[in-house]
């Protein structure tokens, strides 16, 4: 398989983490403790799984990990919605947030695609 690190998606990932990261030090609530961890914990869990995937033996095995990627996704979208709520970010920062979980999510469901699709030809 090839360098995981040449996926654009997993570069947009990581820089999601970094500000996810950058946020959550901000967040100085001390009842928010555990909504800051399960914000840091999904936002690692996006790249980590990309990458996982990637180094698999097979694309089927690497279709599962986005999946999972894209499971974290929609979790990390869900904490950064409850992180406004809760006033522990500002506005502004969860727009941002919000909009680069936004492309993840739609990069790795195009990335799924075209392994389905490929895996349809393989098929054929």
């Amino acid at each position: 398989m090839a360098d995981p690190s040449k996926l654009i998606v997993l570069d947009k990932a990581h820089s999601l983490l970094e500000r996810v990261n950058e946020a959550v030090t901000k967040i100085r609530q001390p009842h928010l403790g555990d909504l800051k961890k399960q914000l840091f914990k999904s936002a690692l869990s996006i790249p980590s799984n990309i990458a996982e995937g990637r180094r698999k033996e097979s694309q089927r095995e690497f279709l599962r990990f986005l999946d999972i990627a894209l499971g974290s996704t929609g979790e990390l979208e869900t904490q950064l919605r409850a992180a406004k709520d809760c006033r522990a970010v500002p506005d502004n920062t969860y727009s941002e947030l919000a909009k680069r979980a936004e492309e993840v999510g739609r990069m790795l469901n195009g990335l799924r695609r075209r392994i389905i699709e490929d895996l349809g030809d393989a098929n054929s």
